[in-house]
């Protein structure tokens, strides 16, 4: 996948002595609203609880969605393995692209890239991370469908919280 906004195509986060091989996530998610309307909803990370199942935690520490801005995920596996990470924002154009670091039991990158035709909005993202957790790393015989559960809660949950502040 290439991205828009000049950035370069994706390239495998380098592992470090000790970590997993790479583990990579691409996604797509179409959804019947205006990309403004998308972008809102995204960038209230402190709102993706309650609209994203599976993430029970995402506490942002900085008040703007900038270069440098930092927050808190937690991610509940279909199977019961928690995931606590920090992702820091490293590039973004909005409401078309974010780029953000990832650290904690996952070390990586992750861009999202959104598009608008017609009536619907698209959101693309990739998720390329290793991980030192010896727990996680013997997951990867299901860490695809175990990603693809978790973002499809999140794309259902997105269409409701989006018809939700449309109706």
């Amino acid at each position: 996948m290439t991205y828009e906004h000049g950035q370069q195509p994706h390239q495998h986060v380098r592992t470090h002595a000790g970590e997993s091989a790479p583990f990579h996530f691409e996604n797509r998610w179409r959804v019947n609203a205006r990309l403004a309307d998308v972008w809102s909803v995204l960038s209230e990370i402190e709102s993706w609880p309650q609209w994203w199942p599976g993430l029970p935690v995402a506490v942002p520490a900085d008040d703007e969605i900038v270069p440098g801005s930092r927050a808190d995920i937690q991610v509940d596996s279909p199977i019961g393995v928690t995931l606590s990470f920090g992702i820091e924002l490293q590039d973004t154009d909005p409401p078309n692209f974010v780029m953000f670091s990832a650290a904690g039991d996952l070390r990586g990158t992750g861009v999202w890239s959104l598009q608008q035709t017609g009536p619907i909005t698209t959101i693309s993202s990739v998720w390329c991370v290793t991980t030192r957790r010896m727990s996680i790393r013997m997951m990867r015989p299901v860490a695809t469908w175990m990603h693809s559960r978790v973002m499809s809660a999140g794309h259902h949950g997105l269409v409701a919280r989006l018809n939700r502040l449309t109706s």
